[in-house]
């Protein structure tokens, strides 16, 4: 009996003929679709609270780009080349000097963190399987009213999973930018903040301001801000406007294990490694 055979039957012992049978899954399936992707619905905000989150945007949505690149995996598997596995890659990132530097997160960039995950599950740990030098080409950076700006990696920072990239090619141009210096002292546990984000491009990258709550604190082994939003790349603001941090994904062992905001006095210190800030 095949599997047809068998869902006949099934339909059959329903009262369903196979047409209104696969009606019904389809809708099934678009029920689960929609849950899937279904988020909480908005709540309108205090007055106090909408404005400063509208005046947040105002002032910083220019700052959020698109980080788009063109990533090569090298590949070589018990000293057998492996063809190189081309990877294109479209994230957010903030701009954090008027040179246009930006921050994004390095781990989404570069997949070589996830190669290490993937080769520990392997029997044997993967010995035979080695990773050559990532090769990134056609960076760009994406601002929110289309232009682009080629771009290029010049420092990484694994630990805080920091990918600082410098426009190239555009000497003497001013950016919109984040100012890291004006930050407040720390975070408040269950103080509200603002995540100034952009949408997908399928959306045309419209800048979006979500409110943000800060739900704990990570003080070991450097200190980390939790938030309930998930804005990868993307910065986090108090009611006054000042910069909290950068929401990146808080690495455990050289791995992601999920999203946190780095602070912006530590984003700061690794950027000042850079002679373009």
């Amino acid at each position: 009996m095949t599997g047809l055979d068998v869902a006949r039957e099934v339909w059959g012992s329903l009262g369903l003929t196979p047409d209104r049978a696969m009606k019904a899954l389809t809708r099934f399936f678009l029920i689960l679709i929609a849950f899937a992707f279904a988020r909480p619905a908005a709540q309108a905000l205090p007055d106090a609270a909408a404005t400063a989150g509208r005046l947040i945007l105002r002032h910083n949505a220019d700052a959020v780009v698109a980080v788009k690149a063109t990533v090569i995996l090298k590949v070589t598997m018990d000293d057998h080349y492996v063809p190189p596995q081309e990877n294109k890659v479209d994230i957010l990132g903030t701009v954090i000097a008027p040179t246009g530097l930006t921050v994004a997160s390095l781990s989404s960039i570069d997949p070589r963190a996830l190669f290490e995950v993937f080769r520990s599950k392997m029997q044997g740990g993967g010995s035979g399987l080695q990773l050559g030098q990532t090769e990134f080409n056609d960076i760009k950076l994406r601002f929110g009213d289309g232009t682009e700006v080629a771009a290029k990696i010049v420092w990484r920072d694994a630990d805080r999973d920091l990918a600082f990239l410098a426009p190239t090619g555009t000497p003497g141009r001013t950016y919109a930018f984040v100012n890291l210096g004006d930050a407040p002292a720390g975070a408040v546990v269950l103080a509200d903040y603002y995540e100034v984000s952009r949408m997908p491009e399928g959306l045309l990258r419209a800048a979006v301001v979500r409110p943000a709550t800060v739900i704990g604190i990570i003080e070991r082994p450097r200190r980390l801000f939790l938030v309930d939003t998930e804005g990868l790349g993307c910065p986090i603001f108090d009611p006054q406007g000042h910069v909290l941090g950068i929401m990146l994904h808080f690495m455990t062992k050289g791995v992601p294990s999920g999203n946190a905001v780095v602070p912006a006095g530590d984003i700061a210190d690794s950027a000042s490694q850079i002679s373009q800030l």
